[in-house]
Formats: structure tokens, C-alpha cells, sequence
């Protein structure tokens, strides 16, 4: 018969204790959640990217790569022959990204290569319309191949036209943002970030019009709420944009570095906005709606 003894008294207070702790651990963590809210959502995002992260990495596991001090690329066999020009785009882009941002990631980046948009759509669940040549998602850059999208022949070609049209740079910056404020963002600020950034980088913008009417503007709280179902969604790209142009025009670029630092405090928008700026959010929409019509 094996040897199995019950609990002893001694071990039951044990268990007793451990039980208090934990529940004083737990009760802690619900006023420190009510206190920073912002604070707290911010840890449990973090664990979730991290955990979503691994998952990437196991889910890829049997994919090939090559990596460099920054980066991971995997990749899929008919990819072979494009996977160090994605690396070396992705190396590329890494200093102009990050010496706009106060912090840096640490580790490496893993950046998946999918060859089709139908592959790269399948990965999040989207229609197989799905036009996106990147993605930044909870700690991973997933990029369509540029055999799917460059119609050249020449490598020389592809290579140019992936560095100075692909999503990298775009994505990357996404990631930073990300990090840098623990995931407390909106999708709009974000996504002006990102046109910012990689406008600077690379160059390419986006084929907007102007915005000529007032009325056209979505107002910033359906722009927090309801960014990706706008009925206007080049509207919506355009205003992120502009708004961070706004700010940076206005404000300089340390501004946005230190409403990043806000945001990464746990802070609001709202807040983050008001200590850095002085103004609230509601007035600097204002003014930055009279400044893109005028």
C-alpha cells in the first residue's frame, strides 16, 4: 500500500494561511484595480501578449527562419527566396523606428511571413477580401509575402519597392506603441502614429484627399469606439494622420513622446492630453478641427 498521509493540523493551518494570503493577495489587487484602473488593465494586457506571443511562436514552430540582433523572420518553404530581403528590410527600418520612441524592446521581434492573403487573412479569422499587407497583433508583426503583392521580376526591384512600400515600418511602429504604453492606447492614436512614423521613415503616405468639410470628421469618441466599423475608413486613416501632424506641428514631437509616457503611467487620453498639452482632449479636438478645415 503506498504511503499517504492526511493532512495534519499542522498542514491544514498551513493551508488556512496560504488561503488568507491569497485572498488578501486577491482583495489587494481588486482596490489597486479600483484605485488605477488603468494601471491594472495594463498588467493583465501585458500577460495576455505575452502569453498570445508564445503561442505564435509554438504555432510556428516547424516554419523555417533566419534572424539578425533585432529580428526573427519564419516563414513558409515558397518564401525561401525573399526571407532575407524581409529581414534585412525589417533591421532597416529598426533605427529610424525606435529613436523616436523613449524606450526600446528588449529581445527579438518575430515578424511571420504569410504567402497569400487568403493565409495571413486565415491567421485572424478575416475575409479572404481582406486587403492588409501587415499586421501588428499582442507582440507579433505578421506581414503578407512580397511575392504576393510586387509584380517584378527583379530582385533588385522587389527589394526597393518592399522597403519603401511595405507594412514594416508601419507594423513596428505599432509594436512600439504598444509596449511603450502596456497596450493603453486608441486604435486612432495608434494608427496616427504609425502613418506619422512611417511617413517619416520611408516616405510613403497614404492617397488621401483634403478634408474640406467640418461635418465629415468623426468625432474622437466614436473614433475610440468605433474605429474599424466607420463607414468612411480612409476618412478615418486620413484623420489619424492629420491629428498627429496637428499635434506634432503645433507641439513638437516631444509631446507625443511624453503622451506616450502618460499613457504607460496608466493614465487616460483624456488625462495624458490635459498634463502634457494643457488643454483637454475635447479642446484640442476643437482646435485641431479648425485647423484642418482652415
Amino acid at each position: 500500500m503506498d504511503n499517504f498521509a492526511l493532512p495534519t493540523m499542522s498542514s491544514g493551518l498551513v493551508l488556512q494561511k496560504s488561503g488568507r494570503i491569497l485572498f488578501a493577495a486577491a482583495m489587494l489587487f481588486v482596490i489597486f484595480s479600483i484605485i488605477q484602473p488603468g494601471v491594472a488593465k495594463s498588467q493583465i494586457y501585458k500577460g495576455f501578449r505575452e502569453l498570445s506571443k508564445h503561442r505564435m511562436m509554438w504555432q510556428t514552430r516547424g516554419w523555417s527562419e533566419v534572424h539578425s540582433s533585432n529580428f526573427v523572420v519564419r516563414y513558409t518553404a515558397q518564401d525561401s527566396s525573399i526571407a532575407e530581403m524581409v529581414l534585412e528590410s525589417a533591421e532597416q527600418s529598426y533605427e529610424p523606428v525606435t529613436r523616436n520612441f523613449a524606450g526600446s524592446y528588449r529581445g527579438k521581434i518575430l515578424v511571420v511571413v504569410y504567402p497569400t492573403k487568403d493565409s495571413l487573412g486565415r491567421s485572424f479569422g478575416w475575409a479572404a477580401d481582406e486587403s492588409a499587407m501587415g499586421v501588428y497583433w499582442a507582440g507579433v508583426i505578421r506581414v503578407l509575402s512580397p511575392s504576393a503583392w510586387i509584380e517584378e521580376d527583379d530582385p533588385e526591384v522587389v527589394k526597393e519597392v518592399f522597403n519603401n512600400d511595405g507594412p514594416l515600418a508601419h507594423e513596428f511602429t505599432h509594436l512600439l506603441v504598444d509596449y511603450e504604453t502596456g497596450g493603453n492606447y486608441t486604435r486612432w492614436f495608434t494608427e496616427g502614429i504609425a502613418q506619422y512614423i512611417e511617413a517619416k521613415v520611408t516616405g510613403y503616405r497614404m492617397d488621401y484627399r483634403s478634408i474640406r468639410d467640418y461635418d465629415a470628421i468623426y468625432p474622437l469618441s466614436r473614433m475610440d469606439r468605433d474605429f474599424d466599423s466607420l463607414n468612411d475608413q480612409n476618412m478615418a486613416y486620413l484623420q489619424s494622420f492629420q491629428i498627429v501632424n496637428y499635434l506634432v506641428e503645433l507641439y513638437g514631437e516631444d509631446s507625443l513622446r511624453d503622451i506616450l509616457e502618460q499613457l504607460g503611467r496608466g493614465r487616460s487620453m483624456e488625462a495624458s492630453f490635459k498634463d502634457v498639452l494643457g488643454i483637454s482632449l475635447e479642446q484640442f479636438e476643437q482646435d485641431f478641427g479648425e485647423w484642418v478645415i482652415g
